[in-house]
This record gives structure tokens, sequence and C-alpha cells, in this order.
């Protein structure tokens, strides 16, 4: 029987492939090769998988790669071990799938290409259209998927990108972004109610390895949380951006007035972001699930694939003066209350849902399903005087409820 593999090594790659590797379990033999690129959050997710899940670990990494010069150490010595390994055979007809355009990816793509097995790509397609923003995101995107016999897209845009760049060479098809499964998933497992927060996670090599860029963003964030001293400002924080912290002298200054928490495992994440005041990123990834969430998010990034919509986003360039940088997060604060969508649970009374379909209630909509799969979610106007979590409504072929859990603010 053919066996497939996942080749996974970062926080990003786990959480979207989550959902698919659970998925597959349930008739397929899937083994999952750990690059140990983030090794500490892997060690912590893995347990988050199904039983039957065979887990190897493919490729040594006894440090943390909080360091350009460590990712580039290791980078290189995975590429060796890759070429020299004897341990593992992957049998022909076997499948690789790599996820995303990290470094991981990249070696994905080598251990099919010496194994001569067919390669996956999954959310191929993305581009910014600059071959440096971001880098090298935007380079390993494009070589990931021109050796790849499958590229599957997240969405028509991406697809669009596949179709004009590879023509009718590659099989593609366009799914639902994964990452949708895992927070309808963790959503539904969520109990606790939570406080209110400001959460910032930063680690971009682009932010984190400028000691001006890390300076203003410290001074920024430091000023705005002198500025709404009534709510509760944490910092998560990732190994490497600690050690740029210290190492350019600024993690006292940080430690006075916000709170230094370690990585949370991503179920925990997600339940503090669905309820948090305000979200100041540069990640990629956690810039979908706000998007998804309806979250108010500062984006701290200099390039950016402009692909969600929403009234809650304000991106912040390094060419944005500091003023209208802390205007934005004071304005974005004051909205706190104004959000007038959320992510709720569907509860399906009768029939079947279709995703993208409008939900009504008599003639009036007052939202959309996103999720129609085994944990079904909808973008609901919570706030609109229609919506009553007491009622019923419909949506094409289905009569439906929306449940708003206990801990929603």
């Amino acid at each position: 029987m053919k066996i497939i593999y996942f080749v996974i090594g970062t926080k990003a790659q786990f959480i979207k492939c989550k959902p698919v590797i659970n998925y597959l379990s349930g008739f397929r033999k899937v083994r999952i090769l750990v690059t140990n690129q983030h090794k500490d959050f892997i060690k912590m997710s893995l347990l988050e998988l199904e039983d039957g899940v065979e887990v190897i670990d493919y490729l040594d990494n006894d440090v943390t790669l909080d360091s350009i010069f460590k990712n580039i150490k290791w980078f290189l010595k995975s590429i060796f071990q890759i070429i020299f390994n004897r341990t593992l055979k992957i049998n022909r007809d076997s499948l690789i799938v790599n996820h995303g355009d990290t470094l991981s990816a990249l070696l994905g793509v080598l251990i099919a290409k010496k194994n001569k097995v067919e390669a996956i790509h999954l959310e191929a397609g993305l581009r910014s259209g600059m071959i440096l923003k971001p880098f090298p995101e935007e380079v390993i995107r494009k070589i990931v998927s021109i050796f790849s016999k499958y590229l599957i897209a997240d969405g028509v845009e991406s697809l669009n990108n596949l179709k004009k760049h590879f023509g009718n060479k590659y099989n593609y098809t366009s799914s639902i972004n994964t990452a949708y499964e895992n927070i309808s998933f963790d959503l539904l497992k969520s109990s606790q109610k939570i406080s209110n927060e400001v959460l910032i996670l930063m680690h971009r090599s682009e932010n984190i390895y400028s000691r001006k860029r890390l300076t203003t963003f410290c001074n920024y964030v430091v000023k705005l949380s002198q500025d709404n001293q009534d709510l509760n400002f944490i910092w998560i924080m990732h190994p490497s951006t600690r050690k740029q912290l210290l190492k350019f002298n600024l993690f006292k200054n940080i430690n006075q007035s916000i709170k230094v928490e370690n990585l949370r495992n991503h179920s925990n994440f997600l339940q503090s972001l669905y309820n948090s005041t305000l979200f100041i990123t540069d990640s990629l990834s956690a810039e979908f699930e706000t998007y998804a969430l309806n979250i108010k998010t500062l984006i701290w990034r200099n390039s950016f694939i402009n692909r969600y919509s929403s009234d809650s986003f304000v991106y912040i360039t390094h060419k944005k003066s500091f003023d209208a940088a802390l205007l934005a997060g004071n304005e974005l604060i004051k909205l706190k209350n104004k959000l007038s969508k959320r992510l709720l649970p569907i509860e399906i009374i009768k029939g079947k849902l279709v995703a993208g379909s409008s939900i009504k209630f008599g003639n009036i909509e007052i939202g959309k399903v996103l999720i129609d799969s085994e944990y079904p979610f909808a973008l609901i106007k919570y706030l609109d005087d229609n919506f009553d979590d007491k009622n019923q409504f419909t949506c094409e072929n289905a009569v439906i409820k929306i449940k708003i859990p206990h801990w929603i603010k």
C-alpha cells in the first residue's frame, strides 16, 4: 500500500498539515519525517496527532535555530544527511508531501528526488511578485512547486498563479486553506474564558536581526502598553527573538511593561487569540488565522501578500512613522467592542451545508458558511439585531443553529 510521508519542520507546517494528516491516517499509512527546524514546538505539538501516525526523527538538530548562521549551518548539514542517508528506505510508489515555503519544504523536495518518489506541494501558488520580498520564502515556494508533481492551491488566486506559471504541466486543484480545519477543531474543544489581552508575536528575520527595527518595535509596544494600562500585554516569544532582545539590551525594558511567555501550544494560542483585544505580529501564518477569526491585527511587516480584505487589519511598514503607527494601534484598541462579525460553530438541524452559502433569518442575511466539513463554522454578524442564537436559520439546503461558546465575551 502506498505510504504518504509528510515532511514537517516548522510550527506553521504542523498547524496546517495536522487536519490533513489526521484525516488521511484513517485509511492510509501516514508517516511524518521530522526535520526539527522548530525543534521544541514540533515535539510539543506531535502529541495532538491521531493514534497510528508514525513519527520519524529524520534529521538531527541538537540546537535551537536562533540565528541566521545556525539556520544556514543546519540546512547544509541536513542536505548531507539526506544525500547519505542509508537507514530509511522510501518505496517509489510512496508520496512526499511538503507544505509552504520553508527550508523544511525545500529539504522535502530533495528527499523526494533522492528517493525517486513523487512530491505534493500544499499551499502552492502564493506569490508576492517580488523575488526578495519575502526572502527566502518567495524563492523557496517557486523551487518546491517546480520539483513537485502535484500542486495544491488554497484558493482561486493561488490557483490562477499556478496556471500562469506552469500552464498544463502539472496537476493541481483548489482547496480551502487547511488552517480553517484547525481553527474549527481547536475552538470546539475550547472551554475556558479568556481575559482581555493584547498578544504580540514577532519572529521574522527582517525584524529581529535588525537592531534599528527591533528597537523601534520594542519602543512601540512599550508605549502602546503605557497608553492602555487597563489591558494585559503579552509577548509570546520565540527563542530567536528572545536571544536578539538580549543581544541588543532591549529585554529589560520589555520585561518591565509587558509579560513575556514562551510559545504556547496551538489550541491554547487560538483560545487566547479569539478573545484578544488586539494582535500585533509579523507572522504570515498567524495573519490568516486572525483574518478567519476577525481579530483586530497590526501586521508589522515591510512586504505582504494582500490576500485578505478586512477592516480589522492595519499594515505597518518600516516607512510608516512611529506616531502614525501608534495612532493606528490605539484606534484599533478603541474598536474592541465594535467588531460586528465572529467565527462561530454551526449545529446542523437538517440538510447539508455548502461552503460559501449565505445564512439567513427570513430574507435577511446574517452570515456565511465558511466550513462545511466535520466541524462546520460560519462568519456571523453576531451584533446584528436579527441575530439570536436561540433561532434557527436557513442556508441553501440546510436548517441550522448557531452556537456561541460560553467563553465569548
